[in-house]
């Protein structure tokens, strides 16, 4: 009562429904599953058709490349989404490779990439691929998108195609019984001389990627600080409410990778001794190209770049291209592959007479890179964890297993891998 007066309340006279029955909720899950599937049908359709016609007007408005005939998506890959596309110009048809990078893509790292692979392709690199201008002299396009979080920045870029097939992938690798020596020679092969064309690069200020931030420190020191990182990664699953099978054995081994980046960390001494060059960082057997006969004759992903210890580049092609990922021999590195690399990258810069072969400093640490490369795509799939609370743990889970193995094996046999590579 308000002054006196009774107010009136809206009301609404409820319908009178019919008892329900099973058949009856069954025939009404049915009805909206199919609903389900058919907008989600819709969903992929739009998907498809925006970034087709995106692709459309970034070849025929912004590049000088001719008119999109044909694009297929390249799958694979985990942060950035990558295409084939055929293109025509004067009766002459064109493939080429288009990178729509990340969301949250920083511009000054792009340009560190684009500006490395140039330099590189002009003074002897021939496996990469390498950014063409558009119209405006620019290696990248960006595009404002508006979506309901409001408008974001993606960049894009055109790159030469690299010829080849996608034999393997990052699992399984080069582990596993079969594969050709060619395979791993021509891979270190291709190492040397990306090392070895990259060696007087100026970055002018700019640096590429990390995996984990965007400062521009080494690996070294990312590892030396990774035990904090790694408890605030988890503060972050516990504020977004990521707490299952992944967290549980995330803190089951905690102290375990504490203990391993404690052992890894090289003295600054030392570290400052060794070689800084441009460092692919994302060296594993899915980020090339191969002939029939297992030849490596392409290699690409190089938007994690950046200058750091080429030390660690090939402790990080031992753990990723082989530690095996099978069942019965999960975390084992096959010993013999890796020495074979190793020395074949040594021969390599020998006979071209840039950058010197490993120095004793550099082989007295090659067990410890090789942890910090274990640690690092741990890196890599924690911090996965953090930026999309979505993701699947199991997922997530069976990547850090294998982490861990890899780590466990190099803790038990120090001694007989560093006789691999006396």
């Amino acid at each position: 009562m308000v002054d006196g007066k009774f107010i009136e309340m809206q009301t609404e006279i409820m319908k009178n429904y019919p008892p329900t029955n099973a058949q009856a909720l069954l025939n009404i899950f049915n009805a909206a599953s199919g609903m389900q599937e058919y907008l989600d049908e819709v969903l992929a359709k739009t998907r498809e058709s925006y970034l087709y016609t995106q692709l459309r007007d970034l070849v025929e408005n912004y590049y000088d490349i001719g008119t999109l005939l044909e694009v297929y998506q390249i799958f694979g890959g985990y942060i950035n989404t990558s295409f084939g596309i055929y293109t025509e110009k004067d009766g002459e048809k064109q493939t080429w490779f288009v990178r729509k990078y990340k969301n949250g893509k920083e511009l000054e790292s792009l340009l560190f990439e684009h500006s490395m692979l140039k330099h590189a392709k002009e003074n002897g690199f021939t496996y990469g691929a390498v950014p063409i201008p558009a119209r405006d002299g620019k290696t990248y396009h960006e595009v404002t998108e508006t979506t309901t979080e409001g408008d974001t920045k993606s960049y894009f870029a055109v790159f030469n195609f690299v010829g080849g097939k996608a034999h393997y992938d990052w699992i399984p690798n080069w582990a596993n019984s079969g594969v050709a020596d060619l395979t791993v020679t021509s891979a270190a092969k291709s190492l040397a001389e990306f090392h070895n064309s990259t060696r007087n690069f100026d970055p002018e200020g700019r640096h590429g990627d990390n995996i984990m931030d965007n400062e521009d420190i080494t690996v070294n020191e990312i590892i030396r600080k990774f035990p904090k990182t790694l408890k605030e990664y988890r503060k972050s699953y516990a504020e977004s409410g990521f707490e299952n099978v992944y967290t549980e054995y995330y803190d089951a081994n905690y102290n375990f990778f504490a203990k391993m980046c404690e052992r890894s960390v090289i003295p600054d001494a030392d570290y400052s001794t060794m070689i800084s060059n441009v460092c692919h960082c994302d060296f594993h057997p899915g980020n090339f190209k191969y002939l029939d006969n297992g030849e490596v004759c392409g290699s690409f992903d190089y938007d994690m770049a950046k200058i750091d210890s080429r030390l660690f580049e090939l402790g990080l092609a031992i753990h990723y291209c082989f530690s095996s990922w099978l069942s019965d021999t999960n975390g084992i590195i096959n010993l013999n592959r890796a020495a074979l690399f190793v020395k074949t990258y040594d021969e390599e810069l020998r006979k071209a007479g840039g950058i010197e072969p490993l120095t004793d400093i550099e082989k007295n640490y090659l067990y410890e890179v090789t942890v910090q490369g274990a640690l690092y795509d741990l890196g890599w799939c924690s911090s996965a964890c953090v930026y999309d609370a979505t993701l699947d743990p199991y997922e997530y889970l069976f990547y850090t297993q294998h982490f861990v193995a890899c780590l466990k094996w190099l803790e038990d046999n120090e001694e007989t891998f560093r006789k691999a590579f006396a």
